[in-house]
């Protein structure tokens, strides 16, 4: 499963907003990074920014789960493109409980909070005044500090659940 790690490892996703104005990529298996389209930052409000980063997180999340499948097709040598089916109780418990997670992540200051249930339904909060508050670059970090958490709490709680369901967090 080593070539299985190393392309998790260097796996590269992008996506751009629905709105266009905010594009972000995926390296790796929880480095987040999102930029401005050029002279668009300080004009956004946080409403705006908050639905386009929530976009932005589904889009990321179908392109790192499309890299994901195609790296294990690879490292086994066949296509595989989703998880097999449940096969007895335990197996549909861990879906359905794995479904309901709910993985959040903030800045270190509070000022960009992300929430996900199941990693599909996304909600996106920035306290109010941050984006005049902070300069554009100053605003990236602290989505990239929420995203990353968010990440790492996602892949914590399904390594506990599996320890929990199938005694073991493999």
């Amino acid at each position: 499963m080593g070539l299985l790690a190393d392309r998790l490892d260097n796996m590269h996703v992008t996506a751009v907003a629905p709105g266009g104005a905010i594009s972000g990529e995926l390296r790796g298996r929880d480095c987040v990074r999102v930029t401005f389209a050029a002279g668009r930052y300080q004009w956004l409000d946080e409403r705006y920014v908050e639905q386009q980063l929530a976009g932005l997180g589904r889009l990321l999340w179908a392109g790192r789960m499309k890299a994901y499948w195609a790296a294990v097709s690879e490292a086994l040598g066949t296509s595989v493109s989703g998880e097999d089916p449940p096969v007895g109780p335990r197996d549909v418990d861990y879906q359905s409980a794995r479904g309901g997670i709910v993985a959040e992540g903030r800045s270190d200051d509070g000022s960009v909070q992300i929430e996900v249930r199941g990693m599909r339904d996304w909600t996106v909060r920035i306290v109010p005044g941050s984006l005049r508050r902070f300069r554009e670059d100053e605003f990236s970090v602290r989505v990239q500090q929420a995203a990353t958490a968010l990440i790492r709490d996602q892949f914590a709680q399904v390594r506990s659940l599996k320890d929990t369901i199938y005694g073991t967090a493999g």
